[in-house]
């Protein structure tokens, strides 16, 4: 992103070799290097693209699931962003843009931050536009969002209000909510038994970030439980409904990190 030909070699204008390079750090593709100034490819952008010595698993982006991916990371790993306020703090199923907009600046001023009225109109703007879509008028105003393939957010029959789609997503693999939930689970202190739902309406919970009902929850954790040695349980026992790791408490992330191993190994046999 420093070098003088950046323009050049990525094929765009200056303000977008900015925007890429935003775009990469919000998904947690790249990361600091050890030269200040100085990118390099995050464990996530390794995994996904490869690193010269390995190829990675989805270097073109063909598989959904490395949307997800993407998105899951937008939504958890940047708390002050316009993604992380929407999915994880907002509670109400339909909203307009101005709803959004007042949402946030009251967020960010209980943070004790704030930013402009023209910045804020335009990162909800390009919120509702990533999984919604625009009506573009040629150009690359016109361009889809890849994200659109996950069906997150639809506009409604009322002009401005927008919904999101709560419930089953057809192309969310079961091993990426797997993923979620472990992940959950290390960021509260490595609790090995947590509420549904928890799971369902907290922060960075998989219900959250995927906008996912209790039936939707419970079939994924049903199914990867199902398999030969998963880690992963359901329990209803006396009117508990709970989900249950049955592993180490400090292989949580290795263990999250297997579930995507899983989901990408088994489309590679396919």
């Amino acid at each position: 992103f420093l070098a003088d030909d950046a323009v050049v070699r990525l094929g765009v204008g200056k303000n977008m070799v900015e925007s890429i390079k935003y775009w990469c750090l919000q998904t947690g593709l790249i990361e600091d290097a050890a030269q200040p100034g100085t990118m390099r490819l995050a464990q996530l952008g390794r995994f996904l693209f490869g690193d010269g010595d390995a190829p990675g698993v989805d270097p073109f982006l063909e598989d959904d699931a490395s949307l997800w991916l993407l998105h899951y990371q937008m939504a958890v790993d940047a708390p002050l962003s316009t993604w992380s306020m929407m999915l994880n703090f907002y509670n109400k199923p339909e909203f307009r843009k101005e709803d959004a907009e007042a949402f946030i600046a009251r967020r960010l001023a209980d943070l004790g931050t704030s930013v402009s009225e023209t910045t804020l109109e335009r990162d909800v703007d390009c919120f509702v536009r990533t999984y919604s879509g625009a009506k573009g008028k040629g150009g690359e105003e016109s361009f889809d969002s890849p994200f659109l393939a996950l069906r997150l957010l639809q506009p409604t029959s009322d002009p401005g209000l927008y919904r999101f789609n709560i419930g089953k997503k057809s192309n969310l693999p079961n091993e990426l909510v797997g993923y979620a939930i472990l992940r959950y689970m290390e960021s509260i202190g490595g609790e090995l038994s947590v509420s549904l739902s928890r799971l369902l309406f907290d922060p960075k919970s998989p219900g959250q970030v995927f906008k996912l009902d209790q039936g939707a929850l419970v079939d994924a954790v049903l199914e990867l439980g199902d398999r030969r040695g998963a880690k992963l349980s359901y329990s209803d026992t006396a009117g508990l409904n709970t989900v249950q790791y049955k592993g180490d408490r400090l292989k949580l992330r290795r263990d999250a990190d297997g579930f995507l191993r899983s989901h990408y190994a088994e489309g590679a046999r396919r």
